[in-house]
């Protein structure tokens, strides 16, 4: 591993210490619980498909990628973080998620109900 990996992990893991949160991550009816930092985008306009344009707020969400409980995220999974849910999806022509290095992850989602 590189030494910018290696820096790169040590910051993530200092981040969460700091300023994580314990989240529940969730893919069907299979969780794990994991400590993740939340950040909050700019909201955009989506169409919904019949014409009428709704606003999605997007919200990140960065993690220590050994702590991931699968390899990839994929659209569709859930975070639970603070009793409010996320859904996996990404932002308008981009991937799910982003592996920054070997050991940090940001993983792209939506607010839902």
């Amino acid at each position: 591993m590189s030494d910018f990996d290696d820096a790169i992990g040590d910051m993530t893991s200092d981040l969460l210490t700091e300023a994580g949160t314990s989240c529940v991550y969730f893919r069907g009816t299979t969780s794990t619980t994991l400590t993740m930092r939340k950040s909050s985008g700019q909201p955009y306009p989506v169409d919904a498909g019949n014409g009428l344009i709704v606003e999605v707020r997007p919200v990140d969400f960065i993690c220590l990628t050994s702590a991931l409980p699968y390899a990839q995220p994929l659209q569709g999974d859930r975070i639970v973080c603070g009793g409010v849910k996320f859904e996996v999806h990404p932002p308008t022509g981009d991937k799910v998620f982003r592996q920054i290095s070997s050991q940090m992850t940001r993983i792209h989602t939506k607010q839902v109900k």
